[in-house]
């Protein structure tokens, strides 16, 4: 559901859409002069660093991981041999300078999106990009839970609440015994991602105490335990503490939970109606990004709804979570997908087993244009990800993301982000500190 940019940003929010199959091929053609500003500069700016020949030493560890992973799906679904996959994915990691699970996350084995290979913008890419377009100084306070919210705030925005924020062990502006609420509560760092090491905590109003994964606490005993992460991180199994240091292992994630760091508590906030349904029961939030040029309005470049399954707290990509493309216009979602393509493309909900495929999101307008002022509120960041909840009191600013997933969004829509308005608007950033010339050393 990503559509070519136009030749003229109106500051709109315009709607996205995948392209036909039959202008695939031609539209792999048109890549822009702005796409591939933003690959010289990765290329000077990073292959450089390491030298384009370090890169073709690592990209084959990762073409046989990746491939030993999701090969034989690939083969399946492509109808081709395993080792003509194999060959295939070497090929354009080589050629492309790509990331080799990009590969296999955007379908690249497939005929009619090869074709568009060169337009998928992978995280590899794009996050050291957004590091160099977003400001400094703004990215301070959009990369911390609370910063952000106090900006909310001074801003008259919609955010969700913090109850208590603990740091060094200590509770910030209060006590150490804060009162807490009695509600169900949400605990987790300011400035992890990916929904890691995220606690929901159930009130029990029998007992007068918070439930969470078969721990009980008392009140006094939860803000123990919250100062303790602040103070100490998160205690981790002995094999996870060894397994965490062994570079390129899934749970190597994990070493950023054993680090002491600012930790809040938050009400649970409830979903709308509507949305409940699209729910395991935890909350669902629509991801909005958008981006500016250094003096034009922000304007939307796509969207996706982000679901919880099974067990999870969080709806988050990286934890099993659902992503659905929405179209921008209307609110209407279309079929969700998992991170793991291993698994099927879905039109209902796991859990609920509501459907999800064309059914319309509540308060869309309304979201659109919170996405829209609180980038705003941020003149000086170039592409930002929100995360908005959709509640039965409207939309709420959850976080900001300055170094928003790219794979959510492509994967969600099968389109890729260089067919947007969006290399363009991220290189006239670049370009206040640098041109960016033709000349520069290609990154194929």
């Amino acid at each position: 559901m990503i559509r070519p940019a136009k030749a003229q940003s109106t500051g709109s929010c315009a709607a996205s859409s995948v392209p036909e199959p039959s202008t695939q091929a031609s539209a792999a053609m048109e890549t822009t002069q702005a796409e591939e500003a933003l690959r010289r500069y990765f290329a000077a700016h990073v292959l450089s660093a390491r030298s384009p020949r370090a890169w073709y030493l690592r990209v084959f560890p990762g073409v046989v991981r990746q491939t030993a992973i999701y090969g034989r799906h690939a083969a399946w679904t492509s109808g081709r041999s395993f080792t003509a996959v194999l060959l295939d994915c070497l090929r354009t990691c080589v050629e492309q300078v790509y990331w080799p699970a990009g590969y296999y996350r955007f379908k690249l084995y497939l005929p009619e999106r090869a074709a568009l290979a060169r337009r998928f913008l992978s995280s590899r890419l794009l996050k050291p990009i957004l590091l160099a377009a977003n400001d400094g100084k703004e990215m301070l306070i959009l990369d911390d839970k609370v910063r952000f919210a106090d900006a909310c705030r001074r801003a008259g925005l919609p955010h969700v609440n913090t109850v208590a924020l603990f740091e060094n062990g200590r509770a910030v502006g209060g006590p150490l015994e804060t009162s807490l609420p009695r509600a169900n509560l949400f605990v987790k760092s300011t400035n992890l991602l990916c929904g890691r090491g995220a606690e929901l905590w159930v009130f029990d109003e029998r007992t007068e105490t918070y439930r969470s994964d078969g721990r009980q606490l008392t009140a006094g005993q939860l803000v123990q335990h919250v100062a303790t992460l602040s103070a100490e991180g998160v205690t981790l199994p002995l094999w996870k503490r060894l397994a965490a240091r062994i570079p390129r292992l899934m749970v190597q994630g994990e070493r950023a939970l054993q680090e002491p760091r600012p930790h809040v508590i938050q009400r649970e906030l409830r979903n709308h109606p509507q949305v409940e349904r699209f729910s395991n029961g935890a909350l669902c939030t629509v991801r909005i990004v958008t981006a500016r040029s250094v003096v034009g309005p922000p304007e939307i470049i796509t969207a996706a709804l982000r679901m919880a399954t099974g067990s999870s707290h969080v709806d988050n990509f990286a934890a099993g979570g659902l992503a659905a493309p929405i179209d921008l216009h209307t609110g209407v979602l279309g079929r969700a997908v998992y991170k793991d393509i291993r698994k099927a493309d879905l039109d209902t909900h796991p859990d609920s087993g509501a459907p999800i495929t064309g059914e319309r999101l509540p308060f869309w307008e309304e979201a659109r244009s919170l996405a829209l002022k609180v980038h705003e509120a941020f003149p000086k960041s170039a592409a930002i990800g929100w995360d908005i909840a959709l509640t039965d009191q409207g939309p709420l600013l959850l976080e900001a993301n300055p170094n928003w997933c790219a794979e959510v969004v492509q994967m969600a829509h099968g389109g890729p982000l260089g067919a947007t308005a969006l290399p363009k608007l991220l290189l006239s950033h670049l370009e206040q500190h640098e041109p960016i010339s033709d000349a520069a050393t290609p990154v194929s």
